[in-house]
């Protein structure tokens, strides 16, 4: 992400370009350590690419068809990753402020092959359709769930976009200049971050990823256009910004319950059960799967959280039972949290076969609550 930034602010100059990277690095950083292994994050790293090979087709003619190739294949990665990623596909006629249908052939070649390519995978895995299945049904009822008023979204956004303040005011006070192409790119990746917000409707905090990134590169390159009294009025929001949030942040920077809790269950695992051995988690936001992750075990079935279980239909829920009967995982390891139901143990202590399941074959050998954060490791029982 870093690279990419310095990449796309570089033309501003190098000071400018560093000043961006750290405060996209800041931003991060509060967001907390949920946040680093989530879709959007990584959909950001994809749309800085999808916005540096558009600036480079708008300024670069010699190369163009290449540019637009590439972009058109990065905006078929980031829609594999979140559908809004399918916006991208717009930033480089935004970047030549016209629409050619030759260029939006390019874009289009390129956008094609790289999604035939990841339907030939999932073919080959034996997963297309699942998939297919997935969108069809699964994916409308997730969207459904959680959905928030935007008042509160955009109030949310602000407080964990502060850090960009400085650079968002730099934008505004520069809306009025002329703006070359690698700037309406820059903007176009901001309008992707505002309808990727707006879209996901739940508002949740990673999902200002693309926002931020959007507004830290057109700030920071708006900034080598103001005045110098306007620059500085910039940098000192900016630093009021920072000297407000950063010592609070540094004090809550242990305070993160689940990672805590992924402490504890990581211990209970590489005590209980070899390196690579086969694990069922199921939890949501409660540290399992960074649980498992360090203690190098592997998930048994597709299922990770309950969601993907409560609200598919009864075949789903056969099918996973079944699975973990012909092949029972070593251990299972549950936390409380139920999402989208409230926080307990109730889906599996009132699931029949599930709960079945877990009373013939398993035993219970260790549990924990870490600050609220409750969680169970079960062990498959030997048969004698």
């Amino acid at each position: 992400m870093s690279g990419l930034i310095l990449m796309v602010v570089w033309p501003a100059g190098r000071a400018l370009a560093i000043h961006a990277v750290l405060i996209a690095l800041i931003v991060h950083l509060l967001l907390g350590p949920y946040s680093a292994g989530q879709r959007d994050y990584l959909m950001s790293i994809v749309a800085l690419g999808a916005a540096l090979a558009s600036i480079r087709a708008a300024e670069n003619s010699r190369h163009c068809r290449v540019n637009l190739l590439l972009t058109g294949a990065i905006a078929a990665i980031a829609a594999s990753i979140k559908p809004t990623g399918v916006l991208l596909l717009a930033l480089p006629a935004i970047g030549m402020a016209r629409l050619r249908w030759h260029d939006a052939i390019w874009t289009m070649i390129g956008a094609a092959t790289t999604g035939l390519l990841m339907i030939g995978l999932l073919a080959a895995l034996g997963a297309f359709w699942d998939f297919i299945e997935m969108l069809r049904r699964l994916m409308p009822l997730y969207a459904s769930l959680g959905s928030r008023p935007v008042y509160d979204l955009v109030q949310d956004a602000a407080v964990w976009l502060a850090p960009t303040g400085g650079l968002a005011l730099a934008a505004m006070l520069n809306i009025s200049a002329p703006k070359p192409a690698r700037m309406r790119v820059m903007i176009g990746l901001t309008l992707f971050g505002v309808i990727h917000l707006l879209a996901q409707r739940k508002g949740w905090f990673y999902h200002v990823y693309p926002l931020g990134i959007g507004l830290t590169c057109w700030g920071a390159y708006s900034l080598a256009s103001l005045s110098m009294r306007r620059s500085v009025l910039c940098v000192i929001v900016t630093a009021a910004i920072l000297i407000w949030l950063v010592p609070r942040a540094l004090t809550q920077a242990r305070s993160y319950p689940a990672l805590h809790a992924a402490s504890a269950m990581q211990l209970a695992l590489e005590s209980a059960l070899p390196h690579g051995a086969r694990v069922q988690a199921l939890d949501s936001d409660n540290g399992a799967f960074l649980a498992m992750a360090r203690a190098g075990m592997r998930q048994a079935t597709p299922h990770i959280q309950w969601f993907s279980l409560i609200l598919a239909a009864n075949s789903v829920r056969e099918e996973f039972i079944a699975a973990l009967e012909a092949d029972p995982p070593a251990g299972v390891l549950l936390t409380n949290s139920q999402w989208p139901e409230t926080s307990g143990f109730d889906i599996a202590d009132h699931w029949p076969e599930f709960a079945a399941l877990l009373v013939s074959r398993y035993d219970l050998v260790q549990s924990g609550d870490e600050n609220g954060i409750a969680w169970r490791l079960y062990m498959y029982r030997r048969r004698t």
